[in-house]
């Protein structure tokens, strides 16, 4: 079977660009020796990316960088859309995946297609996403399209599952779990050198427990709800707040701006980092590092940061939103996370009892070994190969 993968979000740091590497390199290497795998690039990622050797790219010259075209209030070339149309159907293959809607764009041809949608939340709170109207008729016009193309629809969670089958009108039992999963790096160190060079890399302080959050700063994050919650605890405790993720070329809606703003209102530039975007090997340390990893979103399709957090032993702290209850089970702590007050508490019995964090630990590296990209991979396969099929 020729499968046919989009991978123009190859280098985007969000989480759909980092499903969209784990996953097709993991599917080059289990099945390249029955499959034939064929990846389709415009021309900037194709120079930036590293691909799976035994895998085939094609190179589409395209004027745009898609990170930005596809941007909360970008748009897209009709002519560089029609030139990697052309492309993927160029590539005959059986089926052609796209990783994420996000990327999407029509396929000139009768080719079977899969499209993973990781959340509904753009359908369900446009106001957290697009700044214009302009922008959203375009991501309305993209989802439809991708609706009407689609063969098979993937999501990464069952939470994601009825919110995509309900935003897009889809039967729920056809649309696939594929599952996300930390990266190999993610995992427990005993270095102690290490995780103190990494704080002072980041500058962060040495002697206070880190608490972590790990994500784009965007709306629907609820970022202002944690740095609220931290101003309440107690002024004795000992913490230092890190928010960790590219703020500066994210090309989703942001509000960098407000939360500068708002821990500036709160007195707390001392107390709160933003450290920008962190590579994989300082972010791996960095979860070593800290005494627990703060997720207060208003949603989510799966939560990758839980998973590698919990991978590292890390504590755990997640809005009982979307996802997130399912993906932590009984490994993590839960909060309604319109509510600070919760969380604030939440906080403060993680900082006070060693107990319960050793504990949450874990519990955390047991539940993260159920996630693994080997077997995202076969769940992925069976969908395409169930696809091509039809």
């Amino acid at each position: 079977m020729r499968v046919g993968i989009d991978v123009s979000c190859w280098q985007n740091p969000r989480g759909f660009g980092r499903f969209t590497r784990e996953l097709v390199r993991q599917l080059v290497h289990d099945h390249a020796s029955r499959h034939e795998f064929l990846l389709v690039a415009d021309r900037f990622t194709a120079a930036q990316g590293r691909f799976p050797a035994d895998a085939r790219l094609s190179v589409v010259d395209t004027r745009r960088q898609p990170m930005r075209a596809a941007s909360a209030d970008g748009w897209r070339s009709p002519l560089d859309l029609v030139r990697l149309g052309w492309h993927a159907a160029r590539c005959r293959a059986d089926v052609f995946l796209f990783p994420t809607v996000y990327s999407f764009y029509p396929v000139l041809g009768r080719v079977p297609i899969a499209v993973a949608f990781h959340d509904a939340m753009t359908e369900q709170r446009p106001d957290l996403f697009f700044p214009t109207r302009r922008a959203h008729a375009f991501w309305q016009a993209k989802v439809w399209l991708a609706r009407r193309q689609a063969s098979a629809i993937v999501a990464p969670s069952d939470s994601a599952r009825r919110t995509v089958a309900a935003a897009l009108r889809w039967p729920l039992e056809s649309i696939a779990r594929i599952d996300e999963a930390p990266a190999a790096i993610f995992c427990k160190t005993e270095d102690p050198a290490a995780t103190r060079a990494v704080r002072s890399r980041c500058g962060l302080p040495l002697d206070v427990p880190l608490i972590l959050y790990v994500g784009a700063l965007s709306p629907h994050k609820n970022v202002a709800s944690l740095l609220r919650a931290v101003a309440n605890l107690r002024a004795d405790a000992g913490w230092h707040l890190a928010l960790i993720g590219e703020h500066r070329s994210d090309s989703a809606l942001g509000c960098y701006e407000e939360i500068v703003a708002l821990r500036a209102a709160l007195a707390l530039p001392g107390r709160v980092t933003l450290t920008g975007f962190v590579s994989d090997e300082d972010l791996a340390l960095l979860y070593n590092a800290a005494t627990m990893l703060v997720l207060p979103s208003l949603d989510e399709g799966f939560g990758l940061p839980v998973v590698e957090a919990m991978a590292c032993g890390l504590p755990v702290v997640v809005s009982a939103r979307g996802s997130l209850p399912e993906l932590v089970g009984e490994a993590g702590l839960t909060f309604e996370p319109d509510d600070p007050s919760a969380l604030t508490r939440t906080i403060a019995r993680l900082l006070d009892d060693a107990g319960l964090r050793r504990e949450l630990s874990i519990r955390g590296s047991v539940r993260a070994a159920d996630f693994t990209w080997q077997r995202s991979a076969r769940q992925m396969m069976a969908v395409l190969e169930k696809t091509a099929a039809r």
